[in-house]
């Protein structure tokens, strides 16, 4: 199967599942570095230089769909993947700055939201998520409409189209809204102590001006909600930078419970760090692939990311009676196969009995993880990612076993 149809299978299962529901649509890139393999893959197949430049590999691009009231995952609406041409020139040789916006390779955060907009076309609403890299102004243009919001982290200082100020000078002149406490974890790379933190709030509606170097067809102006949390200088250990995170929103905001809902729908990128540490690290170590052309190893990528998704749904449904239904993640034969594992799985007493409703994704999460190692005992520690991993490896082959029998 080509790779362009693995992805439209994938996210077409999407659609079945959107209707009528908010959506938070959460973007972000990575890359694949099989330097290691290159004695061994075969070149000019699917493979370019990566971030740096003597290395190779290939770039992906999901967007991962998420119910904005549940948080629980449902799928990729977009899924992206590319290599860069050996032969491209640097960003300096190529001029990239004054290349057009469809020219350059940020245009996937544009592309990415297009497209998601088109396969979520049935939903009630969806905001779009993303990182630093997203902060365009080209997409606060085109992309935002009646029911399509955007969410981004800010990464530039913009001009604002009122005053001589720009948008982190404006910021600091505001009093904090509100004042709330989180936990910081520790953070090795980036010199963090764990902590308590106190985090001020402000927000407030500006105006952007648009730069100089984007197409005069765009609107020179545009009205967007700006948050800051920032961390108070109180809870900041001596010769450490605070905490601070400056979103972009077209969401309204008003309340501070508003503002928070943003900060904590930003969180959720979480998610899919999860997706690309599966991916990589622990459990299907993509970068350790023996696969011999880069075509092959994406569309490898494509089949892991599906893995990758029941991983996540499943570390959310797990001790979670409402959680989502089970036929959003098994098919009707998938689902005959584990009850016929349930039987056997269960023991004689209460304490070893499935505890969810069978129509709940929870109930195929008690049996996966028990297939993965898992006790089954609610009192012991949880299943983590790893033990789904190799519960879902051992139920594909029972499942294939399964269907040959019937």
């Amino acid at each position: 199967m080509e790779e362009q149809a693995l992805i439209s299978e994938c996210t077409s299962r999407l659609k079945a599942h959107c209707k009528g529901r908010h959506l938070l649509v959460i973007q972000d890139g990575t890359e694949f570095d099989f330097t290691k393999h290159s004695g061994r893959l075969q070149p000019g197949t699917g493979l370019g230089p990566v971030r740096i430049s003597n290395h190779t590999g290939f770039f992906l691009h999901p967007s991962l769909v998420l119910d904005a009231h549940t948080l629980t995952p449902l799928g990729f609406s977009h899924i992206e993947l590319w290599h860069r041409d050996k032969d491209n020139g640097t960003r300096h040789s190529r001029q990239y700055h004054k290349l057009p916006i469809e020219e350059k390779e940020s245009y996937k955060w544009i592309s990415s939201s297009e497209a998601s907009k088109q396969n979520l076309a049935e939903s009630d609403a969806i905001t779009i998520i993303q990182d630093r890299e997203g902060d365009i102004y080209e997409q606060f243009a085109l992309i935002p409409d009646d029911k399509t919001h955007l969410l981004v982290r800010a990464s530039t200082n913009r001009k604002l189209a009122s005053g001589t100020d720009k948008l982190f000078d404006h910021l600091k002149k505001l009093q904090p809204q509100a004042t709330y406490t989180i936990a910081i974890d520790e953070d090795v790379r980036n010199n963090r102590k764990a902590r308590q933190s106190d985090m001020e709030i402000r927000y407030e509606q500006v105006e952007i001006k648009r730069p100089g170097k984007c197409r005069s067809h765009l609107p020179k102006t545009l009205s967007l909600y700006i948050i800051e949390a920032k961390e108070s200088e109180k809870t900041v250990p001596k010769g450490e930078a605070p905490v601070c995170w400056r979103l972009w929103t077209t969401h309204t905001i008003e309340t501070v419970d508003q503002a928070k809902a943003i900060i904590d729908w930003y969180g959720c990128r979480w998610f899919i760090e999860q997706v690309f540490r599966l991916m990589k690290k622990k459990g299907f170590a993509i970068e350790s692939s023996e696969l011999e052309t880069g075509w092959a190893i994406r569309k490898l990528a494509i089949l892991i990311l599906q893995g990758v998704l029941k991983i996540c749904q499943m570390m959310v449904a797990y001790e979670n009676e409402e959680s989502q239904p089970i036929t959003e993640v098994f098919e009707a034969q998938e689902i005959a196969c584990l009850e016929k594992l349930n039987e056997k799985l269960e023991g004689n007493t209460e304490k070893t009995q499935n505890p969810y409703a069978g129509d709940r994704l929870s109930w195929a999460t008690w049996i996966i993880a028990r297939l993965g190692g898992w006790n089954g005992y609610r009192s012991e520690r949880p299943p983590g990612p790893i033990t789904f991993k190799n519960g879902l490896d051992e139920f594909n082959s029972i499942y294939k076993g399964w269907l040959l029998l019937n």
